[in-house]
């Protein structure tokens, strides 16, 4: 209890909003907040900037900037980077975390982050998935045995130019899984699955691109031995 109480001591935080006063040797950043597909800006969404240098829990992070997003969610930020953080540490971007019912893994509210330099420009545009599902149904799961092998890899492709909160998600399953599963995935913006089987030492894969609308439920059938 002592070490873990000093650890969280020990990670101290600090507010350095007043470098985005800067006048000369600014680190500028600029972009937009997006959804589906990279078409739909997030307006009014704050972004903040921080300068972390902590490792095990012991360190600094420092605020540097804050922002919001405009009606077409582009944002600006402006700020000058002390001499320590360029020594050391990263600066992270990160925005308000959005509604986790439309949003797909709301807490990847994360972005790319910053490097470390003064009188710089950085572009950084970031799309933001929502949110659909796939009832998927997995027939002949019995059939798997021994080193057989059986899964199926959602790909959820970025728009050009831009970051993404979740590139997509890669499944297993096997004898022991039952065969239907509810899957959240990518909603408003191409999703292609690719399936994988093993079965006698020989592997095949196909492709399949979906489109599920956010919010909605696409029924979809794979079977292992076909």
């Amino acid at each position: 209890m002592i070490i873990i109480a000093f650890a969280f001591q020990s990670c101290e935080k600090e507010d350095d909003l007043i470098s985005q006063n800067c006048e000369a040797d600014c680190t500028e950043i600029v972009g937009k907040l997006m959804t589906d597909d990279g078409t739909t800006p997030i307006a009014n969404r704050k972004i903040t900037v921080v300068w972390d240098n902590t490792s095990s829990g012991f360190g600094t992070v420092r605020t540097k900037a804050t922002t919001r997003t405009d009606s077409n969610g582009d944002f600006s930020i402006s700020f000058f980077m002390r001499d320590d953080e360029l020594e050391s540490g990263i600066h992270r971007m990160s925005f308000e975390r959005l509604n986790e019912s439309e949003f797909l893994r709301s807490d990847l509210n994360g972005m790319p982050s910053i490097p470390s330099v003064r009188d710089t420009l950085v572009v950084r545009d970031h799309n933001v998935v929502k949110k659909a599902f796939v009832n998927l149904t997995l027939l002949n799961l019995d059939d798997i045995q021994g080193s057989d092998r059986f899964w199926t890899n959602f790909d959820y492709p970025r728009p050009t130019g831009f970051s993404q909160s979740i590139d997509g998600q890669i499944r297993g399953w096997t004898s022991e899984f039952e065969s239907n599963q509810v899957l959240e995935v990518a909603g408003n913006q191409e999703i292609i699955i690719e399936i994988v089987r093993k079965i006698n030492d020989i592997t095949t894969t196909e492709n399949e691109t979906l489109f599920v609308e956010a919010g909605t439920t696409l029924n979809y059938t794979v079977d292992f031995n076909n």
